[in-house]
């Protein structure tokens, strides 16, 4: 049984599954829970396509909880070894404590079987206060059988205690393979150009258009790809929002799904802030009166930014209404200059930006109603609403992940990228790419939801310009790629598990130390005649510690001593250390045992054995002895005083021998 148990416990251990409990010994005992990688097995006949896996360790647990059930008996078998040395010990010396009859009787019974209730009744007679003394090995017996029972069963208790509370889980885990995924991305210098502070950044996609200076006006290919990028239908690349980030992923058609990897790539952080409170308001007395939700903006001076709003014709009415032609524009800020409301980039003397970029922005909803005025960030004008916002654009090398089993992404590592890679980044945003947009994004939060439009412009304004410079970029390849594997978890509680683990040492342990003690015990030989061995030819041999076990454990040499048979062997018979020779068994002719009422040598009414020599007759298909039965009908047998008649059982004789 040690070695079972040493094998489950090699087993939770050479099977363990670290990422479950997320530690050592100390993390399972805490848990409180044995968690392993059970083995696959082979596939179900009865579901093909799925597998099926065996709990181990309840294997192992019924294996040992059956093999001790099976071993208890020869355990106690080998127990009376030692039982019978001592007996045949105190048998030697007249004057040493030997066992009584009854004592006797209760030994065979107690060791013979082994049961609950020979071994309650060798406990009751033990208990009693008026009895024979009996020998010390008497007791030790009884000490050791009682000990192994209790074990052996509550091995089968912490075996079912172990099934009542294991189970299984379905996981799924990654799985390391070797493989080149080109799933990072990465600047593509062959489609922006190198980076050439003399020019522009991406001077190579801007060039003049219908008047103007157009983002890559010949170039549809560009404006596809960002226009599906931007509304999350590019099967290639996509934009993810992760921790406020907007981050350039690879998009579905990279077939990606079942794998784990993790690769570079970029992002962009937003942060913005309202310039409603910096900005200079017209004051008007009428307005004050009339409509008291009107703060028309002349300027935001105040704020540092003395050309916001940016218009090129019209006026501010006293009246509130705003006929200056504000258009919407994310307009760019590097040092005292703000461009981008004429030509994009080329509006700057350097278009090359810092990083963290700064841009401010100004967008318009014409003739919109508010249900809330309270809570905006916008300007109300009489005819319009407008937003004036700073916003600071980080932009980011990233290093991410993507989790298959959960399908999720995650930054693992942010870096600041080069501020010529922001100033190429930011451009298609100068040249109003996706000014139109944001108005789009913010018409349902600007008016009435005050913080949570600045939230919606920083987000919206990291996806659109990550957006429109995906074109910009290429694929790379990715590292640590994983790929998914189904695996199934066996969880054992960690209590009935070192229980059953412990109850099985200890087991192994009490089967040495009987082993140990059956090994030593040994007595004298006892020679048998040849006239009296079955071949007649030769004397033999036999122990008497073989023949004094059996006659602790067996009560056929008791019937054999009592029912001799008187054929002449019955002296071999005595020593013969299989039970079942020494019984004298005739044929069915001859002598045979019955049991009931006799008559005996004082003439009372005994209950018990009696040889049957007579002659006896069949009467529905049973042997009974030929007797008068009225006779034994109307005979009274005396029980502690009182008399009982006994109608259906046939009086038999006391006979001979």
């Amino acid at each position: 049984m040690g070695g079972i148990a040493t094998l489950i416990l090699g087993w939770l251990y050479a099977y363990r599954d670290a990422e479950f409990v997320g530690g050592g010994l100390s993390s399972v005992l805490q848990n409180g829970t044995f968690a392993i990688r059970e083995p696959s097995g082979s596939e179900d006949s009865l579901s093909p396509g799925t597998q099926s896996e065996t709990l181990r360790v309840l294997m192992f647990s019924a294996l040992a909880s059956h093999l001790v059930s099976v071993t208890s008996t020869v355990l106690v078998t080998l127990l009376a070894y030692r039982t019978a040395t001592q007996w045949l010990h105190a048998s030697e010396d007249p004057d040493n404590i030997n066992l009584t009859p009854i004592q006797h009787g209760l030994l065979i019974r107690t060791l013979g079987s082994g049961s609950l209730m020979s071994i309650i009744n060798t406990i009751r007679y033990t208990s009693r206060t008026r009895r024979a003394a009996a020998p010390r090995f008497f007791k030790e017996a009884l000490v050791g059988v009682t000990g192994i029972y209790i074990l052996s069963h509550t091995v089968g208790l912490a075996d079912l205690w172990l099934h009542s509370g294991a189970r299984s889980i379905s996981v799924i885990r990654p799985v390391p393979v070797e493989a080149e995924a080109l799933y990072g991305i990465g600047y593509d210098e062959d489609r922006c150009g190198p980076f050439n502070k003399t020019a522009l950044p991406c001077q190579k996609l801007i060039a003049p258009y219908l008047g103007g200076i157009w983002w890559a006006p010949e170039m549809q290919w560009i404006y596809f790809e960002s226009y599906d990028t931007v509304l999350d239908v590019n099967p290639y690349k996509r934009v993810e929002y992760i921790d406020n980030t907007a981050v350039l992923v690879p998009g579905p058609g990279k077939g990606f799904e079942s794998q784990g990897f993790s690769f570079n790539t970029h992002g962009l952080r937003v942060e913005c802030a309202s310039l409603k409170d910096r900005c200079n308001t017209m004051k008007s007395p009428s307005l004050d009166s009339l409509a008291p939700y009107i703060s028309p903006v002349t300027n935001c001076s105040k704020g540092g930014y003395p050309q916001i709003p940016y218009y090129t014709s019209g006026e501010l009415k006293l009246s509130g209404r705003d006929t200056r032609n504000i258009k919407n524009f994310v307009l760019g800020i590097i040092g005292d200059e703000m461009g981008g409301m004429i030509h994009g980039t080329p509006d700057f003397s350097s278009a090359w930006t810092t990083n963290p970029a700064s841009t401010v922005v100004q967008l318009r909803w014409m003739n919109e109603s508010a249900p809330s005025i309270t809570e905006t960030v916008g300007v109300r004008y009489l005819n319009a609403w407008d937003l004036y916002a700073t916003c600071s654009m980080t932009f980011l090398d990233i290093l991410a992940r993507y989790d298959p089993i959960e399908s999720k992404w995650s930054i693992l590592e942010t870096n600041l990228s080069q501020p010529e890679l922001a100033s190429v980044f930011w451009t298609p945003m100068i040249f109003q790419m996706g000014t139109d947009d944001l108005v789009h994004a913010l018409r349902p939060y600007v008016m009435s939801r005050g913080q949570v439009a600045l939230g919606v412009l920083e987000s919206s304004m990291a996806k659109y310009t990550m957006g429109y410079a995906a074109p910009l970029t290429n694929f790379v390849a990715a590292s640590n790629i994983t790929t998914t594997e189904p695996l199934t978890l066996g969880l054992y509680p960690t209590t009935p598990t070192l229980f059953l683990v412990g109850c099985l040492y200890i087991y192994s342990l009490v089967a040495l130390i009987i082993f140990f003690l059956s090994c030593t015990s040994n007595n004298r030989m006892i020679t048998v005649p040849r006239h009296l061995t079955p071949g007649g030819e030769k004397d033999e041999e036999r122990s008497a510690l073989d023949v004094a076990q059996t006659w602790l454990t067996d009560p056929l040499p008791l019937m054999g001593s009592m029912f001799p048979g008187r054929d002449g062997r019955h002296a071999a018979r005595s020593v013969e250390s299989d039970p079942l020779r020494q019984v004298y068994d005739s044929d069915w002719e001859l002598g045979k045992v019955g049991i009931g009422l006799y008559r005996g040598d004082n003439g009372e009414m005994i209950f018990g054995l009696v040889r049957l020599n007579s002659s006896r007759s069949r009467r529905y298909g049973r042997l009974f002895p030929v007797l008068d039965e009225e006779s034994a009908l109307q005979e009274k047998a005396p029980i502690h005083g009182s008399a009982a008649i006994v109608p259906s059982l046939a009086l038999i004789r006391k006979t001979d021998g």
